[in-house]
């Protein structure tokens, strides 16, 4: 009964971990790390991929050949499901050790409470966020970044930069981030770590001698090259960030500026505060000039605003303690604390829901008050009460509105969207339950602690069971991995492509495990290596012909059931499989569409539990369609 009572917060932190976020499958990012991985089993097939023509980011980490290793022994779509889930618990794991180093014991909790149920993202766009809920290299160079701070404010300097030297070989970005933070807190303890700054002298020497990659350090990105990194990967410079991309920047830096300055009751928190705030100035200031201004390759690759990640986690940790202390200060009263709980709710935004700018009223009313308090009528201050707490509650009920929308348009289906997630995961509603939660567990009797922490435990087994929430489609994908899906053998050496209504390369990838004609992913390195947005800008244009007939064909059958079977037309196939200029087609390609002619083969996809067809793809060869083409075995990409 006592180790119940005892287990009852740390299950209730792990139920809301694994209900929050849970697990869709091999999607995003993850589809880079599992190519990443697959050319390292068979560089001979994937060689020809786009992603590794002109070489990838995979270059720079030691991330692939370890996933290489485990897909050695696990076919991908059970080995990234346990790997994912091992990277969430690795990550709240070493937040837990750096939160227990940072924070009194009374607000340990509440701080991993926070960073449970508050939005994780940063940057531009809503794109990025820290504890993914898919598996990449990211969530694991993030734990370790948080293990070395941990170790780091225990004065353990020399095993955290062993720490920080294996988080950056997993994720340099993040792990580079990081270190930013890790040396700001040096110098704050000793300036004598100012010296280290005398490392940029050998590095700078290599990059004029251009030795690696260290000499995109004094290469400029030309004014084409960065068009087109502006077309599809904007959010690297600052300079196309949003306001409220800003406003999320401003929300970190001010709850940051508050426990800097909290002095004795921040402790090492305050410090960190201190050295982050630093950081973020750091980094934002050498991407805006190296990156924005300069436009040096290294600088722009590195993308040094990454330090945020490190800025909202400890914002969003130090969030409880922050409202509490304003809340209890007799000076300043309750407004104070409700102002400061509606900035971090409204500010540290959940994406295209809440509304961030509403902080650039909120922070300077916040500054204000302990000026203004003493001349404000009581009056005036219900009312400002009520209109803080209708922001909140406005915020909330937008939130769940759009939630609904989204729900209504995916035609009520739960297979593609838990929609009891999405409605509990807004911050303020998991806070109520949370506090609620903690409320009678601590005003509980000793019988009622033991049913509560018994509670918690089939929390934990019921989030655990619904962790695995892929769509349909994504569980046959990935459970068709390697198969002869097809009945159709397609030659190793082969390059397809595979059109989808919603982008991915997973199909060629992960079912045909071929290498893909053209997709977006493959564009994500472009920033890295000049050649790769070029090759992909003419293998777009081989495709846009197919790719527009077949987004209309979608439209139509969406829109309407009863609509008569589309089709690609033949003059669009014809162009696909036809060379242009140096620029050589693909091999095969894969359709969701009877053509009614030249079928190589078909696959039914199934529904993994009712065996109702979902739909059917179909296999076609180019040059069926182009006689004058090449065999496969023959071709280049251009």
């Amino acid at each position: 009964m006592v180790v119940l009572r005892r287990l009852a917060p740390g299950c209730l932190a792990l139920a809301l971990i694994l209900y929050v976020k849970p697990y869709t499958g091999i999607r995003h990012d993850s589809t880079l790390y599992l190519v990443q991985a697959l050319h390292v089993l068979s560089p001979v097939i994937f060689g020809r991929d786009l992603f590794f023509l002109a070489g990838s980011q995979a270059d720079f980490t030691i991330f692939p050949q370890l996933v290489a290793l485990v897909l050695k022994a696990v076919e991908p779509g059970p080995a990234f499901l346990v790997l994912s889930l091992l990277g969430r618990i690795a990550f709240y794991a070493a937040s837990a050790y750096l939160v227990v180093g940072l924070f009194p014991t009374r607000w340990r909790w509440p701080a991993i409470f926070a960073l449970v149920i508050m939005p994780t993202g940063y940057g531009a766009f809503s794109i990025f966020s820290y504890a993914e809920p898919f598996f990449t290299a990211r969530p694991a160079s993030e734990a370790l970044s948080l293990f070395a701070l941990g170790l780091l404010v225990r004065n353990r300097t020399w095993t955290s930069i062993l720490v920080f030297a294996l988080a950056g070989a997993l994720h340099p970005l993040q792990g580079l981030a990081a270190v930013i933070v890790g040396w700001c807190w040096l110098v704050q303890g000793d300036r004598r770590w100012l010296w280290s700054l005398w490392l940029t002298v050998p590095i700078t020497l290599l990059a004029w001698l251009k030795v690696g990659p260290l000499e995109g350090l004094f290469r400029s990105i030309d004014t084409e090259w960065r068009e087109m990194i502006i077309g599809l990967s904007d959010q690297v410079y600052l300079g196309k960030w949003t306001p409220r991309d800003w406003c999320i920047v401003l929300t970190d830096v001010y709850l940051l500026t508050l426990l800097a300055v909290q002095g004795s009751t921040g402790g090492k928190a305050a410090r960190l505060a201190k050295a982050t705030l630093w950081a973020v100035a750091v980094g934002l200031a050498c991407s805006a000039i190296l990156s924005d201004l300069l436009q040096l390759v290294l600088p722009t690759g590195l993308q040094l605003w990454r330090v945020l990640w490190v800025a909202h986690w400890l914002a969003v940790a130090s969030a409880p303690l922050l409202i509490w202390e304003s809340w209890k200060d007799p000076r300043r009263g309750t407004i104070p604390a409700l102002l400061l709980l509606s900035i971090a709710l409204i500010g540290t935004s959940i994406p295209h829901s809440t509304l961030p700018w509403a902080v650039l009223g909120l922070i300077p009313l916040h500054i204000a008050w302990a000026y203004l308090a003493g001349k404000v009528s009581g009056g005036v201050r219900k009312l400002l009460v009520v209109g803080v707490v209708a922001a909140m509650l406005i915020a909330v009920i937008r939130y769940e509105l759009k939630a609904l929308d989204v729900f209504a348009m995916l035609e009520h289906n739960l297979e593609l969207m838990r929609l009891d997630v999405v409605m509990l995961s807004y911050p303020l509603v998991l806070a109520i339950l949370v506090v609620a939660a903690t409320f009678s567990f601590r005003h509980a009797n000793r019988l009622g602690q033991t049913l509560l922490g018994a509670l918690s435990l089939i929390a934990v087994a019921g989030s655990v069971t619904a962790w695995d929430s892929r769509s349909p489609w994504t569980q046959v994908q990935e459970s068709a991995t390697g198969a002869n899906v097809f009945g159709y053998d397609v030659p190793e050496n082969a390059t397809v492509f595979w059109y989808a209504s919603e982008a991915s390369p997973l199909g060629p990838w992960l079912v045909l495990r071929r290498a893909n004609y053209f997709s977006p992913f493959q564009l994500s390195g472009q920033m890295f290596n000049r050649d790769t947005p070029f090759i992909g800008r003419e293998l777009q244009i081989q495709i846009d012909p197919v790719m527009i007939q077949a987004e209309i064909c979608d439209f139509v059958t969406r829109s309407d059931s009863r609509a008569v079977p589309c089709r690609v037309s033949k003059p669009g196939l014809e162009s696909l499989c036809t060379g242009h200029g140096g620029l050589q087609p693909p091999d095969y390609f894969v359709l969701p569409f009877d053509q009614r002619e030249h079928v190589r083969g078909q696959w039914k996809v199934r529904h993994p539990g009712t065996g109702e067809v979902l739909l059917t793809q179909y296999l076609y060869k180019c040059n069926d369609w182009s006689p004058g083409l090449k065999e496969a075995d023959s071709t280049g990409r251009g």
